[in-house]
């Protein structure tokens, strides 16, 4: 049997900011580590080369980790595949693998199409189109270093938070 563990849990939103104030207002979950304006490198949406830029927040709930992602360009992504632009709502689950490549050949053998490719440096990362079958897409993160360290520092950040400066830029 294969089975992933998920880490993350993803929300599409239409600013990033005012999203985060609301989720600490309401969740009390913080703080929220944020990366600005990230453009993927050779990003390819559903086999074609696409320009992406967006901004990514992140927080700790126990175990899980909580993503939002605000789209800045226009244009097709999987983000607008399932939320429409200036709208919001859940858009993933998230896992680590040893192989993007073969979680590629995995969900492929599966019927599953892949919606997005993307690395930043040494970060691989790919979007499968799993609504069908789950409801929402299924990102992989082909594991590294700096992600590793990214997910602790996250992590760490959230015990014993006090509440106070709960939006960090990186």
């Amino acid at each position: 049997m294969r089975a992933q563990q998920f880490v993350q849990a993803c929300y599409v939103v239409p600013d990033i900011e005012a999203a985060i104030h609301e989720y600490v207002r309401v969740s009390g979950i913080g703080p929220w580590i944020v990366m600005p304006h990230v453009i993927p490198e050779n990003g390819l949406y559903r086999g074609r080369p696409m320009h992406l830029e967006m901004s990514c927040a992140f927080a700790q709930s126990g175990p899980l980790q909580i993503e939002f992602i605000q789209q800045h360009n226009d244009g097709p992504s999987v983000y607008r595949d399932v939320v429409p632009a200036g709208g919001s709502g859940f858009h993933h689950f998230c896992y680590f693998a040893d192989s993007r490549d073969e979680e590629i050949a995995h969900f492929n053998s599966v019927g599953v199409e892949t919606g997005y490719l993307g690395e930043n440096g040494p970060v691989k990362f790919a979007y499968f189109d799993t609504r069908a079958q789950l409801g929402a897409f299924t990102e992989v993160l082909q594991s590294c270093d700096m992600l590793t360290d990214l997910f602790k520092m996250i992590a760490d950040v959230a015990v014993d938070w006090d509440g106070k400066d709960p939006i960090r830029y990186l």
